[in-house]
């Protein structure tokens, strides 16, 4: 742990604890979600002949009425997280009550914090998605879909490495301001073969979620064993490829823009700094050892596991899904996607 690392956010991140603010939890006032003390306003109320009407509004709403209880998120409230821009609120204020179910993002100590856990895995999987040697690659996805077998994991780590090149890898939690949380709305965008409605469309549902901006940095301690960032940039070059793929297929300009952007980033990288996608949203590369998804081998190896299956489709980007983060001013980006720099 005797290396400085900063982590820079690239696009709207969530690395949560499994936490979510209910309807109840929070309330929306100019263009911020405000996280209501409850502990609080409990002890605020408790010899309070309204803490029964409190806690049967609490029972019974869906979602609780600024003109009834909006003084209590004036003055009790535990977080103040603005919505990514104020386009949003007109969009949260017509959404189904079962879409205000907010993420939060992962905290300790009072503070929100990006786990060092959370790091490591994004860390590993990129790194051994890029150290396997294509060929050796090829070959696995033929033995998976021969064997119908998910992946095969002890022989991926020893192409990779032999299962030590990461011997020695570590992070703290790494901590940031807490002006760097926003709310986004994320929506899945699915690519269409027919044409009907374009080449895109949104699939039904919204979900709001606690993420930290780009620009937003992340700090902490770790160690880094010697030569694996070039590996992590292979893996970035693939994923960008084909995330830039999906939107040109998707005709969506802002998100081509947003993974031009990143193709960029990765361009300037220098030293030990890397990219890659972590957390909540960040997709199937994210989540994977595969090293190329687009060969005749690796789709037919997934086209044999159920779950996945349908996202092959014969002339789409694979998979044919993506989850995006809306800004409410017309911005839209993948999820995760995080620079990390060493001193």
């Amino acid at each position: 742990m005797n290396r400085h690392f900063r982590v820079t956010v690239l696009s709207p991140l969530q690395a949560g604890s499994g936490e979510l603010l209910t309807p109840i939890d929070y309330m929306v006032w100019q263009n911020e979600v405000r996280v209501l003390d409850q502990e609080r306003i409990f002890k605020l109320l408790a010899r309070s002949p309204r803490l029964e009407s409190y806690l049967d509004h609490l029972r019974k709403a869906e979602r609780l009425e600024w003109s009834q209880w909006g003084g209590y998120a004036q003055s009790y409230s535990s977080a103040r997280i603005p919505f990514a821009s104020a386009g949003l609120v007109s969009i949260w204020d017509k959404a189904k009550t079962e879409d205000l179910h907010i993420p939060r993002f992962a905290h300790g100590g009072g503070r929100r914090l990006l786990p060092g856990s959370a790091l490591k895995g994004a860390f590993r999987t990129a790194w051994l998605g890029g150290a396997i040697d294509p060929e050796k690659a090829r070959k696995l996805w033929i033995e998976c879909a021969a064997e119908g077998l998910r992946w095969k994991t002890l022989s991926a780590l020893d192409a990779a490495a032999g299962r030590t090149g990461l011997d020695g890898l570590a992070f703290t939690d790494a901590r940031t301001p807490a002006d760097s949380f926003r709310v986004y709305q994320t929506r899945v965008l699915v690519l269409r073969t027919d044409g009907k409605t374009g080449p895109s469309e949104w699939k039904p549902g919204q979900q709001f979620a606690e993420m930290a901006r780009p620009g937003a940095v992340f700090e902490g301690r770790g160690a880094l064993p010697a030569g694996v960032s070039e590996a992590i940039r292979v893996q970035a070059r693939r994923a960008i490829g084909e995330h830039a793929a999906f939107a040109k297929y998707a005709a969506l300009k802002p998100l081509l823009e947003a993974v031009e952007k990143l193709r960029e980033e990765e361009a300037r990288l220098v030293g030990d700094s890397c990219i890659f996608p972590v957390g909540w949203g960040a997709g199937f590369r994210s989540k994977t050892l595969a090293p190329d998804i687009a060969t005749p081998e690796a789709r037919m190896a997934l086209s044999g596991i159920e779950g996945i299956r349908n996202a092959v489709v014969a002339g789409l980007p694979f998979p044919k899904t993506r989850r995006i983060a809306l800004d409410g001013g017309g911005g839209a980006a993948l999820c995760g996607w995080v620079k990390l720099e060493w001193a």
